[in-house]
């Protein structure tokens, strides 16, 4: 048998793009999915947390007026922020009172057992409210390295997330839950007719004010488009030659053509959006003459895939072109004969 040839010595730069090319597509990947995390945690999850911790803050606050507590002359100071704290004038009283029974001996430990009943009873002032000692104080704490300027409601905002979830963590996968069962709990709603004519409404009302309605009608069509259960033939997938005769661009169909430029052409016209890669919701949205489009045999979904991978994923394989005389031939138009002219 004939011996196998010896393989030939493969450079280093070549060793390298084999490497590159088998550890981009995941790191990719990663990069991908870690944007879109961000994104949902900064645009979905931290305003839940958000309102999650406000409305318990509201509930459990405990604060009252800075008026009518008294700044603790005679009294020791406390391991956090020293003397700056108040008190109530009689609980200053009798802690006063108690230290002068203390003697000689006795003089330390009574103070450190007023340390101990002012953790309870000292308020700290912030601008004209006064919080509990012991809530400023773990408030501050649960902030960490990360120290900011603390009102009333943010020190119990701190608290909710600390006292009541344990961690941060708990109270974001406490609000994805809330996000999912709020956008669930809207999709049934509206597959009812009240509804349905509720958030009309609420869209018709929205569109009325001015640019917030250009904005909204905008971003609403495009999800509606991609996500919505609307006519089938607003959502295939279509090829047009542009920029030129001769190059084939793929495209989204979205809609009818406008009046004006139907009237001016004579014929049919349809909206699409030919995307950019790498980013499918980008691009150019022009008129084009029905009978121009390609039909493709491609979902949305396979065309997504198509554009974000640069052409690289194509979801059917090229058939081969036809030939007249070894001549490749183009494919037909839609309403395009096949037989040659006379």
């Amino acid at each position: 048998m004939p011996s196998t040839p010896a393989p030939k010595n493969v450079s280093a730069t070549r060793i390298f793009l084999r490497g590159l090319a088998i550890s981009l597509p995941p790191i990719l990947t990663l990069v991908i999915l870690i944007w879109i995390a961000h994104g949902i945690n900064d645009f979905i999850v931290q305003p839940i947390s958000w309102a999650v911790r406000s409305c318990i803050a509201q509930a459990v606050e405990k604060s009252r007026p800075l008026e009518g507590l008294v700044a603790p002359d005679g009294l020791p100071g406390l391991a956090f922020k020293d003397r700056s704290y108040r008190l109530l004038p009689e609980d200053r009283t009798r802690l006063l009172e108690h230290l002068a029974q203390a003697n000689e001996s006795t003089r330390e430990n009574a103070t450190n057992e007023v340390r101990r009943h002012l953790e309870d009873l000292a308020f700290m002032p912030l601008d004209q409210r006064a919080v509990p000692y012991a809530d400023y104080r773990d408030a501050v704490k649960s902030q960490g390295s990360v120290t900011k300027p603390l009102d009333v409601m943010g020190v119990y905002r701190e608290l909710a997330a600390t006292r009541y979830f344990q961690s941060l963590f708990h109270l974001s996968a406490v609000a994805v839950v809330i996000s999912i069962v709020t956008v669930y709990s809207i999709g049934r709603f509206v597959t009812h007719r009240l509804g349905a004519w509720f958030v009309m409404r609420v869209g018709s009302f929205v569109t009325g004010v001015p640019l917030v309605g250009a904005i909204y009608a905008a971003v609403k069509h495009v999800t509606d488009f991609f996500l919505a259960e609307k006519d089938p033939k607003f959502r295939h997938v279509v090829a047009v030659e542009y920029p030129r005769p001769g190059i084939w661009s793929l495209a989204f169909v979205t809609g009818e053509g406008m009046a004006e430029c139907v009237r001016a052409a004579g014929e049919p016209l349809v909206n699409v959006l030919i995307p950019s890669a790498p980013i499918p919701f980008a691009g150019y949205t022009m008129n084009v003459k029905r009978s121009e489009l390609l039909e493709l045999d491609m979902s949305l979904d396979q065309a997504i895939q198509y554009v974000m991978s640069c052409g690289v994923i194509v979801p059917t394989p090229t058939p081969p072109a036809k030939t007249a005389n070894g001549v490749a031939e183009p494919p037909s138009l839609p309403g395009q004969s096949t037989q040659p002219a006379l």
